[in-house]
Protein backbone atom coordinates (compact mmCIF):
# COMPACT_ATOMS: atom_id res chain seq x y z
CA UNK A 1 0.00 0.00 0.00
CA UNK A 2 3.01 2.34 0.58
CA UNK A 3 4.03 2.25 -2.94
CA UNK A 4 0.61 2.44 -4.68
CA UNK A 5 0.45 5.60 -2.49
CA UNK A 6 3.76 7.01 -3.26
CA UNK A 7 2.51 6.43 -7.76
CA UNK A 8 -0.68 8.32 -6.52
CA UNK A 9 1.23 11.19 -4.52
CA UNK A 10 2.78 11.43 -7.86
CA UNK A 11 0.19 11.44 -10.15
CA UNK A 12 -1.44 14.20 -8.13
CA UNK A 13 1.64 16.17 -7.91
CA UNK A 14 2.04 16.48 -11.89
CA UNK A 15 -1.87 17.59 -12.16
CA UNK A 16 -1.84 19.97 -9.02
CA UNK A 17 1.73 21.32 -10.86
CA UNK A 18 -0.14 22.02 -13.54
CA UNK A 19 -3.01 23.60 -12.38
CA UNK A 20 -0.88 25.59 -10.35
CA UNK A 21 -1.60 29.57 -11.12
CA UNK A 22 -3.40 28.35 -14.29
CA UNK A 23 -6.61 29.68 -16.17
CA UNK A 24 -9.39 27.62 -16.33
CA UNK A 25 -9.54 25.48 -19.55
CA UNK A 26 -11.08 22.53 -21.26
CA UNK A 27 -9.73 19.14 -23.02
CA UNK A 28 -10.05 18.71 -26.89
CA UNK A 29 -10.43 15.35 -27.53
CA UNK A 30 -8.84 13.44 -30.67
CA UNK A 31 -8.96 9.51 -31.52
CA UNK A 32 -5.94 8.85 -32.96
CA UNK A 33 -6.66 4.68 -33.98
CA UNK A 34 -9.37 2.16 -33.29
CA UNK A 35 -8.64 -1.58 -34.08
CA UNK A 36 -9.83 -5.18 -34.00
CA UNK A 37 -7.81 -7.73 -31.80
CA UNK A 38 -5.88 -10.46 -32.98
CA UNK A 39 -7.06 -13.21 -34.78
CA UNK A 40 -10.37 -12.43 -35.17
CA UNK A 41 -10.86 -11.85 -31.65
CA UNK A 42 -14.50 -10.77 -31.21
CA UNK A 43 -15.37 -12.31 -34.58
CA UNK A 44 -13.69 -9.24 -35.73
CA UNK A 45 -16.84 -7.40 -35.25
CA UNK A 46 -16.55 -4.88 -32.27
CA UNK A 47 -13.31 -2.43 -32.22
CA UNK A 48 -11.20 -3.14 -29.28
CA UNK A 49 -7.92 -1.38 -29.69
CA UNK A 50 -8.35 1.92 -28.95
CA UNK A 51 -6.45 5.35 -28.69
CA UNK A 52 -7.32 8.49 -27.24
CA UNK A 53 -6.12 11.38 -26.64
CA UNK A 54 -6.91 15.14 -24.46
CA UNK A 55 -4.91 18.28 -24.95
CA UNK A 56 -5.13 21.20 -23.14
CA UNK A 57 -3.86 24.31 -23.42
CA UNK A 58 -3.31 26.82 -20.28
CA UNK A 59 -1.27 29.93 -18.82
CA UNK A 60 1.20 28.54 -15.99
CA UNK A 61 3.67 31.12 -16.49
CA UNK A 62 2.54 34.80 -16.06
CA UNK A 63 5.05 36.14 -17.91
CA UNK A 64 5.66 33.39 -20.21
CA UNK A 65 4.37 34.24 -23.89
CA UNK A 66 3.62 30.79 -24.17
CA UNK A 67 0.92 28.60 -23.09
CA UNK A 68 2.12 25.32 -20.95
CA UNK A 69 0.41 22.00 -22.23
CA UNK A 70 -1.14 19.27 -20.62
CA UNK A 71 -1.76 16.16 -22.38
CA UNK A 72 -3.52 12.79 -20.90
CA UNK A 73 -3.44 9.90 -23.64
CA UNK A 74 -5.24 6.28 -23.04
CA UNK A 75 -4.12 3.27 -24.88
CA UNK A 76 -6.06 0.39 -24.83
CA UNK A 77 -5.12 -3.05 -27.43
CA UNK A 78 -4.48 -6.68 -27.48
CA UNK A 79 -2.34 -8.67 -28.84
CA UNK A 80 -0.29 -11.99 -29.20
CA UNK A 81 3.01 -12.55 -28.03
CA UNK A 82 5.20 -15.33 -28.94
CA UNK A 83 7.82 -16.71 -26.65
CA UNK A 84 11.31 -18.80 -27.43
CA UNK A 85 14.88 -18.07 -28.16
CA UNK A 86 15.78 -16.97 -24.89
CA UNK A 87 16.99 -19.22 -21.63
CA UNK A 88 14.10 -18.32 -19.05
CA UNK A 89 16.81 -18.60 -15.87
CA UNK A 90 19.36 -16.79 -17.46
CA UNK A 91 18.71 -15.16 -20.41
CA UNK A 92 20.75 -16.50 -23.08
CA UNK A 93 20.15 -15.26 -26.19
CA UNK A 94 19.15 -17.75 -29.09
CA UNK A 95 22.60 -16.47 -30.85
CA UNK A 96 24.73 -16.81 -28.57
CA UNK A 97 26.89 -19.74 -28.34
CA UNK A 98 26.42 -22.85 -27.31
CA UNK A 99 22.74 -24.25 -26.15
CA UNK A 100 19.71 -22.78 -24.98
CA UNK A 101 18.55 -25.70 -22.42
CA UNK A 102 15.72 -23.79 -20.96
CA UNK A 103 13.36 -22.35 -23.50
CA UNK A 104 10.06 -21.53 -23.71
CA UNK A 105 7.79 -21.37 -26.47
CA UNK A 106 4.17 -20.67 -28.04
CA UNK A 107 1.96 -17.86 -27.59
CA UNK A 108 -0.06 -15.99 -25.34
CA UNK A 109 -3.22 -13.33 -25.30
CA UNK A 110 -1.83 -9.78 -23.68
CA UNK A 111 -4.69 -7.17 -23.17
CA UNK A 112 -2.73 -3.69 -22.21
CA UNK A 113 -3.98 -0.36 -20.89
CA UNK A 114 -1.81 2.39 -20.84
CA UNK A 115 -2.24 5.98 -19.24
CA UNK A 116 0.34 8.80 -19.63
CA UNK A 117 -0.12 12.22 -18.30
CA UNK A 118 2.41 14.85 -19.67
CA UNK A 119 3.17 18.46 -18.97
CA UNK A 120 5.14 21.00 -21.63
CA UNK A 121 5.84 23.93 -21.40
CA UNK A 122 8.08 26.42 -24.71
CA UNK A 123 10.70 28.47 -23.70
CA UNK A 124 12.66 31.48 -25.83
CA UNK A 125 12.01 32.43 -29.16
CA UNK A 126 13.05 29.85 -32.29
CA UNK A 127 15.67 32.38 -34.50
CA UNK A 128 15.43 30.58 -37.71
CA UNK A 129 11.50 30.54 -37.67
CA UNK A 130 11.68 34.20 -36.03
CA UNK A 131 8.75 32.77 -33.62
CA UNK A 132 7.66 30.11 -31.77
CA UNK A 133 9.20 28.10 -28.52
CA UNK A 134 13.43 28.02 -29.14
CA UNK A 135 13.17 24.79 -26.49
CA UNK A 136 10.19 22.64 -25.10
CA UNK A 137 10.63 21.26 -21.88
CA UNK A 138 8.15 18.10 -20.66
CA UNK A 139 7.63 15.98 -17.59
CA UNK A 140 5.68 13.23 -17.89
CA UNK A 141 4.01 9.97 -15.95
CA UNK A 142 3.69 6.89 -17.76
CA UNK A 143 1.50 3.74 -16.10
CA UNK A 144 0.82 0.49 -17.79
CA UNK A 145 -1.29 -2.25 -16.76
CA UNK A 146 -0.97 -5.72 -19.00
CA UNK A 147 -2.12 -9.16 -18.27
CA UNK A 148 -0.31 -12.72 -19.80
CA UNK A 149 -3.20 -14.99 -20.76
CA UNK A 150 -3.92 -18.30 -22.42
CA UNK A 151 -3.83 -17.77 -26.05
CA UNK A 152 -7.47 -16.96 -27.81
CA UNK A 153 -6.52 -19.77 -30.10
CA UNK A 154 -6.09 -22.43 -27.90
CA UNK A 155 -6.89 -26.06 -29.28
CA UNK A 156 -8.09 -24.39 -32.20
CA UNK A 157 -5.02 -26.14 -33.71
CA UNK A 158 -4.33 -29.41 -31.89
CA UNK A 159 -0.86 -29.18 -33.16
CA UNK A 160 0.65 -26.17 -32.53
CA UNK A 161 -1.38 -24.74 -29.80
CA UNK A 162 -0.93 -26.20 -26.11
CA UNK A 163 -1.71 -24.39 -23.16
CA UNK A 164 1.26 -22.20 -22.08
CA UNK A 165 0.90 -21.34 -18.90
CA UNK A 166 0.68 -25.17 -17.44
CA UNK A 167 4.35 -25.54 -17.90
CA UNK A 168 5.91 -26.39 -14.26
CA UNK A 169 8.20 -23.28 -14.99
CA UNK A 170 5.11 -20.88 -14.52
CA UNK A 171 3.42 -22.87 -11.72
CA UNK A 172 5.96 -23.69 -9.42
CA UNK A 173 6.12 -20.16 -8.27
CA UNK A 174 10.08 -19.45 -8.46
CA UNK A 175 10.51 -15.94 -10.59
CA UNK A 176 11.25 -16.08 -14.31
CA UNK A 177 14.68 -14.10 -14.67
CA UNK A 178 14.44 -13.67 -18.78
CA UNK A 179 10.72 -12.99 -18.23
CA UNK A 180 9.97 -11.80 -15.23
CA UNK A 181 6.43 -10.12 -16.68
CA UNK A 182 5.45 -13.71 -16.66
CA UNK A 183 6.08 -14.18 -13.08
CA UNK A 184 3.26 -14.71 -10.08
CA UNK A 185 -0.08 -13.60 -11.36
CA UNK A 186 1.11 -12.57 -14.72
CA UNK A 187 -0.66 -9.41 -14.00
CA UNK A 188 2.15 -6.23 -14.34
CA UNK A 189 1.70 -2.94 -13.31
CA UNK A 190 4.83 -0.74 -14.46
CA UNK A 191 5.25 2.91 -13.45
CA UNK A 192 8.11 5.68 -15.22
CA UNK A 193 8.67 9.30 -15.17
CA UNK A 194 10.23 10.82 -18.29
CA UNK A 195 12.23 14.27 -18.49
CA UNK A 196 12.79 15.34 -21.89
CA UNK A 197 13.70 18.67 -23.42
CA UNK A 198 13.77 19.81 -27.38
CA UNK A 199 15.02 22.31 -29.14
CA UNK A 200 13.68 23.84 -32.68
CA UNK A 201 16.13 25.55 -35.07
CA UNK A 202 13.66 24.61 -37.78
CA UNK A 203 10.84 26.62 -40.04
CA UNK A 204 7.80 25.54 -41.77
CA UNK A 205 8.35 25.75 -45.61
CA UNK A 206 5.18 24.50 -46.66
CA UNK A 207 1.89 24.20 -45.70
CA UNK A 208 1.79 20.56 -45.72
CA UNK A 209 4.40 20.32 -43.07
CA UNK A 210 7.33 20.72 -44.16
CA UNK A 211 10.76 21.83 -42.71
CA UNK A 212 14.09 23.34 -43.16
CA UNK A 213 16.59 23.42 -40.14
CA UNK A 214 17.17 20.92 -37.37
CA UNK A 215 15.86 19.70 -34.28
CA UNK A 216 17.17 17.89 -31.45
CA UNK A 217 15.93 15.98 -28.32
CA UNK A 218 17.31 14.13 -25.16
CA UNK A 219 15.21 12.13 -23.01
CA UNK A 220 15.55 10.53 -19.55
CA UNK A 221 13.26 7.91 -18.51
CA UNK A 222 13.39 5.45 -15.08
CA UNK A 223 10.91 3.24 -13.96
CA UNK A 224 12.71 1.95 -10.43
CA UNK A 225 11.44 -1.07 -8.24
CA UNK A 226 10.00 1.99 -5.82
CA UNK A 227 7.90 3.40 -8.11
CA UNK A 228 4.75 1.10 -7.45
CA UNK A 229 6.33 -1.52 -9.68
CA UNK A 230 5.92 -4.68 -7.40
CA UNK A 231 2.69 -4.37 -6.18
CA UNK A 232 0.77 -7.12 -8.30
CA UNK A 233 3.31 -9.87 -9.16
CA UNK A 234 5.23 -10.14 -5.86
CA UNK A 235 8.57 -9.13 -7.40
CA UNK A 236 9.52 -5.89 -9.17
CA UNK A 237 8.43 -6.28 -13.06
CA UNK A 238 10.37 -2.80 -13.68
CA UNK A 239 13.40 -1.63 -12.50
CA UNK A 240 15.62 0.51 -15.32
CA UNK A 241 16.73 3.97 -16.53
CA UNK A 242 16.46 4.94 -20.69
CA UNK A 243 18.76 7.69 -22.06
CA UNK A 244 17.71 8.63 -26.05
CA UNK A 245 19.05 11.01 -28.09
CA UNK A 246 17.71 12.04 -31.35
CA UNK A 247 19.23 14.90 -33.88
CA UNK A 248 17.37 15.62 -36.85
CA UNK A 249 17.93 17.85 -39.73
CA UNK A 250 15.90 18.89 -43.08
CA UNK A 251 16.15 20.57 -46.65
CA UNK A 252 13.16 21.08 -48.45
CA UNK A 253 14.63 21.49 -51.70
CA UNK A 254 12.01 22.98 -53.89
CA UNK A 255 8.29 24.19 -53.97
CA UNK A 256 5.61 23.94 -56.78
CA UNK A 257 2.67 25.79 -55.55
CA UNK A 258 -1.01 26.44 -56.90
CA UNK A 259 -2.47 29.26 -58.18
CA UNK A 260 -4.71 29.58 -54.54
CA UNK A 261 -0.69 28.69 -52.61
CA UNK A 262 -1.92 24.81 -51.74
CA UNK A 263 0.94 22.66 -52.75
CA UNK A 264 1.58 21.19 -56.10
CA UNK A 265 4.87 19.11 -55.25
CA UNK A 266 7.86 19.56 -53.09
CA UNK A 267 10.41 17.73 -52.16
CA UNK A 268 12.01 17.44 -48.87
CA UNK A 269 15.28 15.55 -48.14
CA UNK A 270 15.98 14.75 -44.35
CA UNK A 271 18.26 13.10 -42.00
CA UNK A 272 18.32 11.85 -38.67
CA UNK A 273 20.45 9.99 -36.22
CA UNK A 274 18.83 8.68 -32.76
CA UNK A 275 21.05 6.40 -29.76
CA UNK A 276 20.11 5.87 -26.89
CA UNK A 277 21.10 3.16 -23.69
CA UNK A 278 19.10 1.50 -21.45
CA UNK A 279 20.28 0.25 -17.52
CA UNK A 280 18.91 -1.89 -14.78
CA UNK A 281 18.45 -5.57 -13.61
CA UNK A 282 14.83 -6.19 -14.51
CA UNK A 283 13.67 -4.60 -18.11
CA UNK A 284 9.87 -4.73 -18.26
CA UNK A 285 8.20 -6.03 -21.39
CA UNK A 286 7.72 -2.99 -23.07
CA UNK A 287 10.86 -2.05 -23.05
CA UNK A 288 12.82 -4.60 -24.63
CA UNK A 289 14.28 -3.77 -27.96
CA UNK A 290 15.67 -5.47 -30.41
CA UNK A 291 17.56 -9.07 -29.70
CA UNK A 292 17.38 -7.41 -25.90
CA UNK A 293 20.65 -5.22 -26.23
CA UNK A 294 20.74 -2.19 -24.11
CA UNK A 295 22.54 0.30 -26.88
CA UNK A 296 21.17 1.40 -30.06
CA UNK A 297 22.45 4.10 -32.26
CA UNK A 298 20.44 4.62 -36.00
CA UNK A 299 21.14 6.38 -39.07
CA UNK A 300 18.09 7.02 -41.61
CA UNK A 301 18.07 9.41 -44.71
CA UNK A 302 15.03 10.33 -46.57
CA UNK A 303 13.27 11.61 -49.42
CA UNK A 304 9.67 13.03 -49.34
CA UNK A 305 8.04 14.17 -52.09
CA UNK A 306 4.39 15.41 -51.44
CA UNK A 307 1.81 15.79 -53.99
CA UNK A 308 -0.90 17.99 -54.47
CA UNK A 309 -3.11 19.12 -51.86
CA UNK A 310 -6.87 18.81 -52.89
CA UNK A 311 -10.50 19.32 -52.54
CA UNK A 312 -8.91 20.87 -48.62
CA UNK A 313 -5.63 21.95 -47.55
CA UNK A 314 -5.22 18.62 -45.43
CA UNK A 315 -6.01 16.59 -48.15
CA UNK A 316 -2.96 15.27 -50.22
CA UNK A 317 -0.72 12.24 -50.64
CA UNK A 318 3.07 11.59 -50.12
CA UNK A 319 5.67 9.38 -51.10
CA UNK A 320 8.94 9.19 -48.48
CA UNK A 321 12.25 6.42 -49.57
CA UNK A 322 14.31 6.10 -46.88
CA UNK A 323 18.15 4.27 -46.18
CA UNK A 324 18.10 2.87 -42.57
CA UNK A 325 21.13 1.22 -40.85
CA UNK A 326 20.33 0.23 -37.24
CA UNK A 327 23.23 -0.30 -35.10
CA UNK A 328 22.49 -2.45 -31.74
CA UNK A 329 25.45 -3.32 -28.89
CA UNK A 330 25.51 -3.69 -25.15
CA UNK A 331 24.89 -6.58 -22.80
CA UNK A 332 21.51 -8.55 -23.05
CA UNK A 333 18.79 -7.29 -20.95
CA UNK A 334 17.44 -9.52 -18.59
CA UNK A 335 20.70 -11.61 -18.70
CA UNK A 336 21.77 -12.78 -15.18
CA UNK A 337 25.43 -14.08 -17.00
CA UNK A 338 25.90 -11.01 -18.75
CA UNK A 339 26.06 -11.96 -22.82
CA UNK A 340 27.18 -9.41 -24.97
CA UNK A 341 26.95 -8.75 -28.33
CA UNK A 342 27.36 -6.34 -31.12
CA UNK A 343 24.68 -6.45 -34.40
CA UNK A 344 24.18 -4.27 -37.57
CA UNK A 345 20.20 -4.25 -39.58
CA UNK A 346 19.97 -2.22 -42.68
CA UNK A 347 17.13 -1.69 -44.82
CA UNK A 348 15.69 0.45 -47.66
CA UNK A 349 11.82 1.61 -47.25
CA UNK A 350 8.91 3.61 -48.99
CA UNK A 351 5.99 4.51 -47.21
CA UNK A 352 2.90 6.11 -49.61
CA UNK A 353 0.75 7.88 -47.67
CA UNK A 354 -2.96 9.56 -48.43
CA UNK A 355 -4.16 11.65 -45.90
CA UNK A 356 -8.06 12.78 -46.77
CA UNK A 357 -9.71 15.68 -44.66
CA UNK A 358 -7.40 14.97 -41.34
CA UNK A 359 -9.85 12.08 -41.23
CA UNK A 360 -8.72 9.14 -43.07
CA UNK A 361 -5.26 7.72 -43.12
CA UNK A 362 -4.59 5.16 -45.96
CA UNK A 363 -1.09 4.00 -45.88
CA UNK A 364 1.29 1.26 -47.87
CA UNK A 365 4.49 0.80 -46.61
CA UNK A 366 7.20 -1.68 -48.01
CA UNK A 367 10.73 -2.52 -47.11
CA UNK A 368 13.58 -4.75 -48.51
CA UNK A 369 16.11 -5.87 -45.60
CA UNK A 370 19.60 -6.39 -46.80
CA UNK A 371 21.73 -6.97 -43.79
CA UNK A 372 19.95 -8.82 -41.21
CA UNK A 373 22.07 -9.11 -38.32
CA UNK A 374 21.86 -11.91 -36.19
CA UNK A 375 19.51 -13.35 -38.23
CA UNK A 376 21.77 -13.63 -41.16
CA UNK A 377 19.47 -15.54 -43.22
CA UNK A 378 18.66 -14.13 -47.12
CA UNK A 379 17.42 -10.48 -47.83
CA UNK A 380 13.84 -10.48 -47.75
CA UNK A 381 11.19 -8.11 -48.61
CA UNK A 382 8.32 -6.80 -45.94
CA UNK A 383 5.03 -4.97 -46.75
CA UNK A 384 2.08 -3.88 -44.85
CA UNK A 385 -1.17 -1.69 -45.33
CA UNK A 386 -3.05 0.21 -42.82
CA UNK A 387 -6.15 2.37 -42.76
CA UNK A 388 -6.63 4.99 -40.03
CA UNK A 389 -9.61 6.83 -38.97
CA UNK A 390 -8.64 10.10 -36.73
CA UNK A 391 -11.51 12.02 -34.84
CA UNK A 392 -11.16 14.89 -32.84
CA UNK A 393 -14.19 16.53 -30.47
Amino acid sequence: MKKRGIVLALAVFLLSSAFLNADSFSFSTRINSVSGGPDGFGMSLFPLGTDFEYNAGFQMIKSSPYKANLEVRMVFSFSEVSLGNYDYITGEPWWADGQIDNELEGTYFRPVSQLTVTLSQGFGVNPVAGSGNLVNVSLAYFTRFAMARESINLFSDEDSNNPVFLNPVYTSGNPIPAYPWLYGNRINWNNAVRLSSSLYLRRTTTNTDNHTGAYFNLTLEAGPSWLGNSVSSGTSTSNYIKFSAEATEYLTVFVIEQDNGWNWLNLELGHTNTGGYIWGDIIPEHQISTDRLRGHFTDKVWLRFTGPQFLAGDCYPYFELSLNNNLYFGSVQNNSISTRGVELRSSVNGEIHLRLFGFIHVNYQFGYNFIKGFDAMKPNWTQSASLGFYVSL
